[in-house]
């Protein structure tokens, strides 16, 4: 429980430097993060050739940023490493993650032929955590669930995990990531992530694939 609060606490504090608070204007709700953040990722999607690998990483940047509680993701994703990092090693590793994360959805949604997204229901909290269900619909049909959990950091609605087919896409990274860890050191999971940034950006030159590498049960890794 004392790791989780700091771990909150590291998360409040990081988001405040990256999202200066202008004002304390109304909050949009978890499925209103979802909508906006659903749009922008259509609108990548259907000018991908226009745009280009960079300009979809711009385009998305601002949102991502935005939606997802990206210093507790990138915190929980490396396990009980996490307590032995050095404050500089942290502050590197969140650019890594961040820059990992963004190019992630910039490099695999790369297209569009058709698709949709259709917002299903919000959940109540539960222990504070709420969960927005969101329909990836391809153009035949088939139907990709994603189920957003969120939890209220620093007064806003934040995206802290994603579930497809029932499994974790936080716990999936972690594993990597603590493998990695374990394995290579810091320097190796820096080095990891950097490599899959570079992977997408060479990616961009292949020909085009809507919503590529987006399968049943995983999405980052």
């Amino acid at each position: 429980m004392k790791l989780l609060t700091r771990l909150i606490g590291f998360a409040v504090l990081t988001c405040v430097v990256l999202h200066p608070l202008y004002g304390r204007a109304e909050q949009p709700s978890a499925t209103e993060v979802i909508k906006t953040f659903n749009d922008t990722l259509l609108e990548a999607m259907k000018r991908a050739d226009e745009l280009g690998y960079s300009g979809r990483h711009k385009l998305l940047e601002p949102i991502i940023k935005d939606s997802f509680a990206i210093p507790f993701m990138a915190a929980q994703s490396t396990g009980r490493y996490w307590k032995t990092l050095k404050e500089e090693d942290r502050s590197l590793f969140l650019i890594a993650y961040t820059d990992w994360t963004i190019a992630t959805y910039a490099g695999r949604f790369n297209g569009y032929s058709g698709e949709s997204f259709n917002l299903v229901s919000e959940s109540t909290p539960v222990q504070g955590i709420v969960t927005v269900i969101s329909k990836l619909i391809k153009q035949n049909k088939e139907e990709i669930s994603f189920y957003y959990l969120f939890r209220k950091i620093d007064g806003a609605w934040r995206i802290v995990d994603i579930q497809i087919s029932g499994v974790s896409q936080l716990a999936l990274t972690r594993a990597q990531f603590v493998g990695v860890i374990k394995d290579k050191g810091f320097d190796g999971l820096i080095s990891m992530l950097k490599d899959k940034v570079r992977g997408f950006e060479k990616g961009s030159k292949e020909p085009r694939a809507s919503a590529r590498g987006i399968r049943n049960q995983e999405l980052t890794a």
